[in-house]
């Protein structure tokens, strides 16, 4: 039922006039193509994405609530049936990736972030480092040595999907889904491995005006060189370039520019190419069992 309402509010949403702000030549985007099916069909409730640091060509995504503690590898065509457990770990609800470099190599941080009826006291991320994949790489892998990074926040329990990383200060910085004016937090680095965390309120932005359901967030993305940010929601893909020396609270208060987007029957996952030189959405698979999809949208 509630894809159903997204598929219908996608309608009306196509058919009325929105403001686009004009990006700068070097952030122009063509439409989305269809990269391919995915191979994986373990992968059927896909909520985040990000691309590999270690694996060229390569992303990691993984299913949300439901699912065993596991994420998975996939090349740019939607194909790979590589699988990492992730030692120690639970999916209670499993809704963003992201990644990290630090001088000793890649980190994976994943975001039990999800909390749709905002009843838990506490959210986790788990930090791993990346593992390299060669021709030996069984399908099947687990990932040891994981720690916990266990926060709350400081007014509440609340429903998050969208997790974005500061390349540069290490900061994880969480936004939430459901609210008109979305809510940023902050868990400065270096985050606790021991302790339970109390995330920064930092600002409310509000560039997803819509009040029903579809104008949810529901992921984000930082580039690799850290200049450039990528949110979405159900019907719409927001694009930021930050300025010289500028925080990320301060570049989303700032309009966005809206990115070409065809909205999926659940689109939930983004990010950017590891070269930057494209951006990818998955979604999850559709009530009516649509096979799930990896899309590219390239620079122009």
């Amino acid at each position: 039922m509630k894809k159903l309402l997204i598929l219908l509010l996608m309608a009306l949403f196509s058919c009325e006039k929105k403001p686009n702000p004009t990006p700068t030549a070097s952030d122009n985007f063509d439409n989305p193509i269809d990269a391919g099916l995915l191979e994986n069909k373990a992968i059927n409730e896909a909520s985040g994405l990000i691309a590999s640091q270690k694996n060229k060509d390569y992303f990691w995504t993984h299913n949300d609530s439901g699912d065993e503690n596991r994420i998975f590898l996939i090349d740019k065509n939607g194909k790979g049936l590589f699988q990492f457990n992730v030692e120690g770990a639970t999916n209670r609800d499993w809704e963003a990736i992201a990644i990290a470099t630090f001088p000793e190599g890649s980190y994976l941080y994943i975001g039990e972030i999800g909390d749709n009826n905002a009843q838990y006291e506490n959210c986790a991320i788990y930090k791993v480092a990346e593992p390299t994949i060669t021709s030996n790489t069984p399908t099947v892998n687990t990932l040891k040595n994981v720690q916990k990074i266990t926060f709350k926040y400081p007014d509440g329990a609340r429903d998050a999907e969208c997790m974005l990383i500061d390349q540069q200060s290490k900061d994880i910085y969480i936004l939430s889904k459901r609210e008109k004016n979305q809510r940023l937090y902050r868990l400065p680095f270096p985050q606790s491995f021991t302790q339970t965390m109390t995330a920064e309120f930092v600002e409310e932005v509000s560039f997803s005006l819509g009040t029903n359901q579809a104008f949810y967030i529901t992921d984000g993305s930082i580039s690799s060189d850290n200049q450039e940010i990528l949110i979405k929601n159900y019907l719409q893909v927001f694009h930021w370039r930050r300025q010289s020396n500028e925080s990320i609270p301060t570049a989303l208060k700032r309009a966005a520019s809206l990115l070409p987007y065809t909205a999926e029957p659940q689109g939930e996952g983004i990010c950017f190419s590891s070269d930057g030189s494209s951006f990818y959405t998955i979604s999850e698979e559709s009530d009516n069992k649509i096979p799930v999809h990896l899309y590219q949208s390239k620079r122009k």
